[in-house]
């Protein structure tokens, strides 16, 4: 008995494999039985563990049952989407790629200090050392690195990062879907500063150099240059049915 669903370890697409099932507690009369249940992936062999219920099969007459996880939420390690950055320097991605993992198994709170830092660093990397988180952002948007929704939006994600590392959110945590909305913030500035003049500049070179065949006459003929997939797309994953 097994499931096809994406590896929260290897984050590809396989078949997991049921390998063990573990009552969690005694069920009362009528109730189902909670249950662990142990699955290996087919790809890269890691074990995840997923929270399901054991039921009856309806219209059996032998008793028979069946497992069933209780969908994407219930299992553990949980399936991150594929992030990437190509055009972000390595360092800066690779925090911007841990917030969101962070953010998959509800680590709200590094999650957004991960996020205020990655805006830090993108400041630093375009030569703005100096001043305040507060400053630096300003100045982003002074010297025209960052245009002014995307200037308010670096500044969403420093509250939200200030709030965490000051301690300000004993009494009410952060929750999953402002995290969620404070890294969205920290990817439109990715976005803004490194992955929208990649993308520019990469169209400007094909055309000119398609401009330049033409023109000496090579016979490059006038097709046109396939599109790029936009950097820091995210794979989207369906989950289908466990079993």
């Amino acid at each position: 008995m097994g499931v096809v669903r994406t590896c929260g370890w290897c984050n590809d697409r396989c078949n997991m494999k049921n390998v063990h099932t573990a009552e969690v507690g005694t069920a009362g009369w009528g109730e189902l039985k909670r249950v662990d249940i142990v699955f290996r992936c087919d790809g890269c062999g890691h074990l995840s563990v997923a929270t399901g219920r054991q039921e009856l099969v309806p219209y059996s007459s032998s008793g028979s049952t069946r497992l069933v996880v209780d969908g994407p939420s219930a299992w553990f390690p949980r399936q991150v989407g594929r992030r990437v950055y190509d055009d972000v320097p390595t360092t800066i991605a690779s925090m911007a790629i841990e917030a969101h993992q962070c953010l998959s198994i509800e680590a709200n709170r590094a999650a957004v200090a991960l996020a205020r830092a990655v805006v830090e660093a993108t400041a630093k990397d375009r030569g703005i050392t100096t001043g305040t988180l507060e400053k630096k952002i300003d100045k982003l948007f002074e010297q025209q690195l960052i245009r002014e929704y995307v200037k308010d939006a670096a500044h969403e994600v420093r509250f939200g990062g200030n709030e965490v590392a000051h301690g300000d959110l004993v009494a009410e945590p952060m929750d999953n879907a402002t995290a969620t909305e404070v890294l969205g913030l920290m990817d439109e500035i990715l976005d803004e500063v490194f992955q929208s003049p990649a993308r520019v500049r990469r169209r400007k070179e094909q055309r000119l150099e398609r401009e330049r065949r033409l023109k000496e006459g090579d016979g490059a003929g006038s097709g046109e240059v396939p599109q790029e997939t936009p950097a820091g797309d995210v794979v989207s994953v369906t989950e289908e049915p466990p079993f």
